[in-house]
């Protein structure tokens, strides 16, 4: 083996500062900080730190070192060898429908810069299907946020457009260029715990084609997901539409 290839990722001395009242779980937080590493140019090939490391590098017990490796083990993303270590062999994978993930975190698995374009947001009565899956009644409003998203790489890859109770007190004044996930989960205090998914092919309306920079009536992938919070209350309901030249959906199966 070259001496090259044993340079480790982390440094034995870093340490790392998680926040245990986030309702993001603790591996989660771990998993997100190696995944930022990864993201790095030259980072395949390199070593992670052993598990004992990993947990004082992070305060974290064992249990929780060890799921953060499992879920990047998962995504294809390291390869553990017994008595060799943990190894980068990865940076960049198609979207896993095992795991509830926003785009922002998605890119940032595959090393993409994310770019984001606002189309409107705002609050107002949402249609009949929208208000029976969100389970509000007709005089409820939703925070309508509509956002074009891509890479650096490839713009426009996917139309979204997100409806939340107003309830949840949202501020339309937010910045949404950002994840999604990450300003509800860290600034509102709002975790989020499992969601419901439908993926199916459709053709682009008009407007969709406009906004997509397709031909109207083209293939497009379309995607409804309905997250829930804690006690099964429904947070989002979002309509995706992507390019399919430029997304993949993948997921393990197992018999």
């Amino acid at each position: 083996m070259h001496q090259e290839e044993d340079v480790p990722l982390f440094k034995p001395t870093e340490r790392f500062f998680l926040n245990a009242a986030s309702p993001v779980p603790l591996y989660h937080q771990v998993e997100q900080v190696i995944l930022d590493r990864i993201a790095t140019e030259g980072a395949i090939g390199k070593m992670l730190p052993a598990e004992k490391d990993l947990m004082s590098m992070f305060g974290v017990s064992r249990a929780t070192a060890r799921k953060a490796y499992d879920s990047l083990l998962a995504k294809g993303l390291i390869k553990r060898k017994q008595a060799l270590g943990t190894r980068v062999i990865g940076q960049e994978i198609t979207e896993d429908l095992g795991r509830l993930k926003g785009y922002t975190e998605e890119m940032k698995i595959k090393g993409l810069q994310v770019s984001t374009e606002m189309v409107e947001v705002g609050l107002h009565l949402p249609p009949p299907k929208i208000r029976a899956k969100l389970r509000l009644g007709e005089q409820d409003q939703t925070l309508s946020i509509r956002r074009l998203r891509g890479t650096s790489e490839f713009f426009p890859i996917v139309l979204l457009r997100s409806e939340i109770p107003a309830s949840f007190g949202i501020d339309p004044g937010e910045d949404f260029r950002d994840s999604l996930y990450r300003l509800l989960e860290e600034k509102y205090r709002i975790p989020i715990e499992w969601a419901d998914e439908e993926i199916r092919a459709g053709k682009a309306s008009a407007e969709e084609a406009q906004l997509l920079r397709i031909q109207p009536g083209d293939v497009v992938l379309v995607m409804e997901r309905l997250t829930h919070t804690r006690g099964d209350r429904p947070l989002e309901f979002v309509r995706a539409v992507y390019r399919p030249e430029h997304y993949t959906f993948s997921i393990r199966l197992r018999r």
